[in-house]
């Protein structure tokens, strides 16, 4: 049987059960298992496994049931789905707390930890000045170097989460060094997480167009008028500078400074009904 720990979304787990259970020789189908559950709609599990809808709070325990959870399972699976199912960023921090505290010694995935790291923008901001800075515990001196700077007690926590995160190393000179981890936002957790990241260093923006003067910083705006495929173009050219950008500084051997760079494309009107007008 799939152990529920080694799964951050919900949706995964369900879908992964339905294929361990017709491995097993006990083939259920999603009609089957919703009607095991007590839905009145055949349908309507497979809405929720393809993410058209949620999971009704109501349905959890019952659902829970039909899994054949045992009682710890059946908390965790409950945590999952008020997480993956979350709209506001301080519900999904406060279900992610509760899921650290009563369940990291049982869930194996990396994802928790990585919902951490984008938690607050000065984590990936001090993993890259570890890139090229010297380093060896003076936490003091290390939250100083960052702008706007942090507490000893913030850069000695991130110092901390990376080192669990295998995204730094120390040394036996007593030097922290960067290691060949990269964190991936696949994860739901994660995915969650980003949103929260981006939020951080979008209000990192528009403190620097007052911090520093416009010699110090690049930036400029655009508001352009688009049909779907010249939307699909802009996409395709924002991934590709940002791959040029990251092949820049995988190469730049010389690196003094982070910097942080926003790219952002999002909607100023309403796409019209019924097509072209």
């Amino acid at each position: 049987m799939i152990s529920i720990f080694k799964y951050s979304d919900y949706r995964l787990f369900l879908r992964d059960w339905l294929q361990a259970q017709k491995a097993g020789g006990r083939p259920i189908t999603y009609e089957a298992l919703g009607e095991a559950a007590g839905f009145t709609s055949k349908g309507f599990l497979t809405q929720i496994l393809q993410g058209k809808t949620n999971l009704p709070e109501r349905m959890i325990g019952r659902i829970s049931k039909a899994l054949e959870l045992k009682k710890k399972e059946r908390d965790y699976f409950a945590l999952l789905v008020g997480f993956n199912q979350a709209k506001r960023a301080s519900e999904r921090a406060e279900l992610h707390r509760l899921i650290q505290e009563g369940f990291k010694a049982d869930v194996k995935a990396l994802a928790l930890e990585q919902f951490e790291y984008y938690q607050k923008w000065y984590y990936s901001a001090i993993r890259s000045l570890l890139g090229y800075h010297p380093f060896s515990g003076d936490f003091a001196d290390l939250a100083k170097q960052l702008e706007p700077p942090i507490t000893t007690a913030q850069a000695k926590r991130a110092v901390h989460l990376l080192e669990e995160l295998g995204l730094i190393l120390r040394g036996e000179d007593g030097q922290y060094r960067l290691t060949d981890r990269l964190i991936t936002s696949g994860e739901s957790f994660v995915s969650h997480a980003v949103i929260q990241f981006q939020r951080e260093t979008m209000d990192l923006a528009k403190e620097a167009l007052e911090t520093f003067p416009k010699e110090k910083r690049s930036g400029s705006t655009l508001t352009l008028g688009l049909s779907e495929a010249g939307y699909k173009a802009l996409e395709e050219k924002l991934k590709t500078l940002r791959r040029e950008m990251v092949e820049i500084a995988r190469f730049d051997k010389e690196i003094d400074r982070v910097i942080q760079v926003n790219l952002h494309a999002f909607p100023l009107t309403r796409k019209p009904k019924g097509g072209k007008r």
